[in-house]
């Protein structure tokens, strides 16, 4: 009987399926948590404007003010390097859109009174809550 000193041609071809068959299924995984983790990054901007609508409402009582470059409300902006395709601020509702790099999503936060009527409460809509992208 012969002493093996290496693999065989079809051990190295097994060894090459089993990887591949693994990348197959992490690639897709990973361009997903990519688009999330940018998309994560805009609504993390959201919270400046919902800050902002607050405090507007906070002094004017009146939602129908707070629109995004007035009432101290930021005007909208791209400060997360071309993620945000479009964000808006109508009547204190915040649209955000997102470009294709950060899953093309849409995020929409609503305020609406509490059951006090004295505090803001959000709520969010949108494309991303089916991928699970929204908070």
């Amino acid at each position: 009987m012969k002493q093996q000193n290496g693999f065989t041609l079809i051990e190295m071809m097994i060894v090459v399926a089993i990887i591949g068959l693994i990348a197959s299924f992490a690639l897709p995984a990973y361009h997903e948590h990519t688009m999330k983790a940018r998309f994560a990054e805009l609504n993390a901007i959201s919270n400046t404007y919902k800050t902002a609508v607050a405090l507007c409402y906070s002094e004017s009582n009146n939602l129908s003010v707070c629109d995004a470059g007035t009432q101290g409300i930021p005007g909208p902006a791209d400060p997360t390097g071309n993620l945000a395709a479009g964000m808006t601020v109508i009547d204190g509702v915040i649209t955000m859109t997102s470009t294709e790099a950060a899953g093309n999503w849409t995020s929409v936060m609503t305020p609406s009174l509490s059951s006090s009527g004295s505090t803001l409460v959000w709520s969010q809509s949108g494309t991303c809550l089916e991928k699970g992208a929204c908070k």
